[in-house]
């Protein structure tokens, strides 16, 4: 504990050094206070004390010479310069004891500003755990709906080159069928066109009977053509069939 004396007002605590002013209440206070203190009134403003006596309040060095303390008690009676003493030192020990119960009332209010302060952040740790708790949770949720979302793009994507594959197998099929009807009439090598005759054979139609060569059919209908694409084993498409229909009814010579 530090050994300097303390200005007894709780708006100043200085340390004193060189010049104090005591009370026979046993309190001390530095020059500057006792200056606005006592002025006013002779109070001791500790402990409220009335100072009316010239001796109640008094001025003193606290680091005497040395001549000082040769003459301050000599002339006295033994008696009296142990009661001077006895006082002194009892003087001393209450302002020990005083300063004591001083920084322990300090102690206790910082002790219960530090609790106080630890229950709000052990609260406001609690709700920052719940809050990290929470947002944890919304994370891992959210992680998996990220998952799911891309398990269902992979298959999307999957699907996707699944029917772009099948639509290129479609297509190929499309354009194969296409050229199969759109050379169909030309089975006998000949292109027909306007009035000419075509000539069907037997291998072209298998199953429709033998035509008389001595009479060429000049024109034939679509029926025609699609059962003997039925008898190769080639299927028809409705809107092939259509355009099939379409080219042969064109060829159809009108007068016959």
């Amino acid at each position: 504990m530090d050994t300097d004396l303390k200005c007894n007002r709780l708006t100043c605590r200085k340390s004193l050094t060189d010049k104090a002013v005591v009370t026979t209440c046993s309190h001390i206070f530095c020059v500057d206070c006792a200056n606005e203190l006592f002025n006013a009134a002779r109070l001791c403003p500790a402990c409220e004390a009335t100072l009316t006596e010239p001796d109640d309040v008094v001025v003193c060095s606290l680091h005497p010479s040395n001549d000082y303390k040769t003459s301050v008690l000599s002339g006295l009676m033994p008696s009296i310069i142990l009661e001077i003493c006895s006082r002194a030192i009892s003087f001393w020990q209450y302002q020990i004891y005083q300063e004591s119960s001083f920084q322990q009332a300090v102690v206790r209010n910082l002790t219960d500003k530090n609790t106080q302060i630890q229950k709000q952040l052990d609260s406001v740790v609690r709700e920052a755990n719940s809050e990290i708790s929470l947002l944890n949770n919304k994370i891992a949720e959210l992680e998996r709906d990220v998952e799911l979302e891309r398990r269902k793009v992979r298959e999307l994507q999957e699907a996707s080159r699944d029917r772009d594959r099948e639509y290129q197998k479609l297509k190929a099929q499309h354009d194969k069928m296409k050229r199969k009807v759109l050379l169909a009439p030309n089975l006998s090598g000949q292109q027909p066109s306007g009035n000419e005759t075509l000539n069907l054979s037997s291998s072209s139609f298998p199953g429709q009977g033998e035509p008389n060569p001595r009479q060429p059919l000049r024109a034939f209908g679509v029926g025609a053509v699609v059962d003997g694409m039925e008898a190769n084993g080639v299927c028809i498409l409705p809107y092939l069939f259509s355009a099939t229909a379409q080219l042969f009814i064109d060829s159809e010579d009108p007068t016959c």
